[in-house]
């Protein structure tokens, strides 16, 4: 009597995990990385630089009234002009107050975005429970560190809602993954 034994191992590459993953999973991971990456550097960068100067500050600050001033003889609603002193004042606040604070926590907030992209690479479910966490962070910091008269809603209800829409289409895709290693079986 002969015994023998098969194995059979699947080959793991690059591109076989590319091919398990649907194309929108894909594509969401692609944007993700690009979108954290590069908020990753301009808040290094701010790390780097540190708060800007009074100087920097009235400079940034002239070019907000500047530009406002056109509008407001353009003819711009009250609501308009008091978005733009909020804006103002929030950005005072925030560069004299919580600067290192603010950019640390958004620091934070990116490493965690970065992880929940890194595990749904793998088609890790735990990716998207982080990347849900990763979507509420930025609104639980600004009401956090920021006070309630210096926050401008519309800016955080876009950020919710594009949250819940990306939370959406990445709950899909890899829906679909899961689908599929089920079929497997």
């Amino acid at each position: 009597m002969e015994y023998t034994e098969e194995t059979h191992i699947e080959k793991f590459s690059f591109l076989n995990l590319v091919n398990r993953r649907p194309r929108l999973l894909n594509i969401l991971l692609l944007l993700s990385s690009i979108y954290l990456l590069s908020t990753l550097t301009a808040v290094t960068q701010r790390l780097i630089e540190g708060p800007m100067t009074n100087i920097q500050l009235e400079e940034k600050l002239s070019t907000i009234y500047g530009s406002s001033s056109t509008i407001i003889d353009q003819g711009a609603n009250k609501e308009f002009i008091k978005s733009k002193e909020l804006i103002v004042k929030n950005s005072i606040y925030v560069n004299n107050e919580i600067f290192y604070l603010s950019n640390i926590t958004l620091l934070g907030t990116i490493i965690v975005g970065l992880i929940a992209v890194f595990l749904m690479f793998f088609t890790i479910k735990m990716g998207l429970l982080i990347y849900i966490i990763y979507s509420i962070l930025p609104i639980a910091t600004m009401y956090l560190t920021t006070p309630s008269d210096l926050i401008l809603n519309i800016p955080l209800i876009i950020l919710a809602i594009s949250g819940l829409i990306l939370i959406t289409l990445y709950t899909k895709a890899l829906r679909k993954v899961e689908v599929k290693q089920l079929q497997k079986r």
